[in-house]
């Protein structure tokens, strides 16, 4: 993927393949998606590339709270204190907490730590830990941000991957950001579910998507889907790919596997593409929720079976 890569009139993906940056142009300019700190040197050059001064960006739209989706951000409220921090009202108390700044800095080092192993960076900046990160505008369901020439961006709320999680809608373009909201995909067609918050809301998320019917998906990691057909095929996986996660466990329950078990298979098959960055306990962490997320959908308390089951016939 070369980028940067013009997605639409209005729409340039800058960052990498991994971690996606979204330029957004009008009067003035937005960026959408705030990927992680690694990729801020290459994020400043492809602006640079683009003849886009910061002095144009007026707006820094974080579209849920999730490390990988912000980090680039703190470097350039301080080097540019006008650009303004846009995100859900609910994360005006989350990034007050000093305990969670921590943890989102911490994550993002250990990510930069990983992509300098792999070959995929040479360099980064150094970031101080922050003990909160202020927002300028709280958005909310219906939220609008017009940055003029037809740049009008509406707000969706869609929990289910996190309980801040927002899509960012492109009116005029019909273009809509949906972040981590309609699952986690690995090209060329893998597809896995990633409710950690609750699963009954990723289905209406998804399903507010399909009601969209969008023309463009900008998606957080692995870039944007261009095509109405295309994007339909994309979030209809998305929802199967919770349907048959559902039925995954499911089975497994009646056969006596236990939740370290299930826990176990899942991390093993769906630990794939930029999620083999993540330290392996972060990993095995994250898809016991999900099954845990998927016990509390089917009414199955977590403690109804054995944490290691008797060996199975």
């Amino acid at each position: 993927m070369q980028l940067p890569l013009q997605i639409t009139d209005h729409v340039t993906l800058l960052g990498s393949e991994l971690f996606n940056l979204y330029l957004v142009r009008g009067e003035t300019n937005a960026i959408i998606e705030g990927g992680v700190s690694a990729v801020a040197w290459p994020f400043l050059n492809q602006l640079n590339q683009l003849n886009v001064p910061p002095e144009s960006i007026s707006h820094l739209i974080i579209l849920h709270s999730h490390f990988d989706h912000m980090m680039v951000f703190p470097l350039l409220k301080e080097r540019y204190p006008w650009m303004k921090v846009v995100s859900s009202v609910l994360n005006r108390t989350i990034f007050s907490k000093e305990r969670v700044m921590g943890k989102i800095f911490d994550s993002d080092r250990n990510m930069t730590l990983a992509l300098m192993e792999k070959g995929l960076i040479s360099e980064a900046p150094t970031l101080n830990p922050l003990s909160s990160f202020s927002l300028d505008i709280s958005l909310e369901e219906g939220s609008i941000l017009d940055l003029g020439k037809g740049a009008r961006i509406r707000f969706i709320e869609a929990p289910g991957h996190a309980p801040d999680c927002l899509c960012a809608y492109l009116e005029k373009e019909e273009t809509l950001f949906c972040t981590d909201a309609a699952g986690f995909y690995t090209p060329p067609d893998f597809f896995r579910p990633n409710y950690w918050y609750r699963l009954d809301d990723a289905e209406k998320s998804l399903d507010k998507m399909k009601a969209i019917d969008p023309r463009t998906l900008c998606r957080g990691h692995y870039g944007a889907i261009s095509g109405r057909e295309e994007v339909r095929k994309h979030l209809k996986m998305g929802r199967q790919a919770i349907e048959d996660f559902k039925a995954f466990v499911l089975e497994r329950i009646q056969e006596g596997w236990s939740m370290d078990e299930i826990t176990e298979e899942v991390t093993e098959r769906f630990s794939k593409g930029f999620l083999q960055l993540f330290p392996p306990e972060d990993n095995l962490r994250l898809w016991r929720l999900l099954v845990q997320r998927t016990l509390e959908h089917l009414n199955i308390g977590s403690n109804s079976f054995l944490t290691s089951s008797p060996e199975k016939g």
